[in-house]
């Protein structure tokens, strides 16, 4: 069996996987025709594997699998193209580059999977990155950084894959909850741009290149799970960044 055959296969069915991922993301591959591209990746996946565990995934099989997997993801990115070659898609990225809410709201919901308006959203959070090379950043250099997030607002990000965005309809991503084991998060009591919600995972997301909204700065007592990795004291190291926001008159608050 031609090994560089092999992997030619394991990198086609890595990329049909990547744009069924893409699609998916969009209402349009929650389509009838959607799912039966979804349910032809999953069969080739399974056939591959099969074919594997009994040790058949010989030169022949390869080169069928191949055709046929190159095939489905020439299907598939042609889908992917369609979305964004929509009239639709077109309309909503138009409006995210131009601050154009209105129309993000009637666009947005109709373009992407699981994505629904909040009329009253609740308090959101958003964890704010505090460490360089898994070393604390001194509290000085982080009470700045926090400070310019609330002079210039949260950056928004979007991706291919990522649910709910894309690299036209960025968007910045908030829980209901602080999240897990993050010891600096910024609490949003007020938006006053629309807010959608992802079902899955239940994110809510703000459709705007920055967030410009009033926030706390709540500091956990300890670093939670990173603990053990934290080489400093910490109840030092918190002391310390209060007193660097609370000299920009940054609030701050306990989670």
């Amino acid at each position: 069996m031609d090994d560089r055959r092999v992997t030619e296969l394991e990198t086609a069915i890595a990329d049909a996987g990547a744009l069924l991922v893409r699609l998916e993301k969009y209402r349009a591959g929650q389509t009838p025709a959607g799912e039966a591209l979804r349910r032809e990746a999953l069969a080739l996946g399974d056939d591959a594997r099969r074919l594997h565990r009994r040790g058949a995934l010989d030169d022949p099989q390869v080169t069928r699998l191949l055709a046929e997997t190159q095939a489905l993801g020439t299907r598939l990115g042609a889908a992917v193209r369609a979305v964004h070659e929509s009239d639709l898609y077109r309309r909503a990225a138009a409006a995210h580059a131009a601050g154009d809410q209105a129309t993000l709201a009637r666009t947005v919901p109709e373009l992407f999977a699981g994505v629904e308006p909040v009329p009253a959203p609740p308090d959101l959070h958003v964890a704010v990155p505090w460490r360089r090379r898994n070393r604390p950043l001194p509290p000085t250099a982080l009470g700045a950084e926090i400070a310019r997030l609330g002079a210039e607002g949260v950056e928004a990000e979007g991706d291919d894959l990522t649910p709910g965005t894309d690299p036209a309809l960025a968007a910045v991503t908030l829980k209901a909850e602080p999240p897990a084991d993050e010891p600096v998060v910024l609490r949003f009591a007020r938006i006053e741009l629309p807010v959608y919600l992802l079902s899955e995972p239940g994110d809510f997301l703000v459709y705007t290149p920055r967030l410009r909204a009033p926030f706390v700065v709540l500091l956990a007592p300890d670093a939670g799970d990173e603990q053990p990795r934290v080489e400093i004291d910490f109840a030092r190291w918190r002391a310390e960044l209060r007193a660097a926001l609370g000299a920009r008159g940054v609030p701050v608050g306990d989670p």
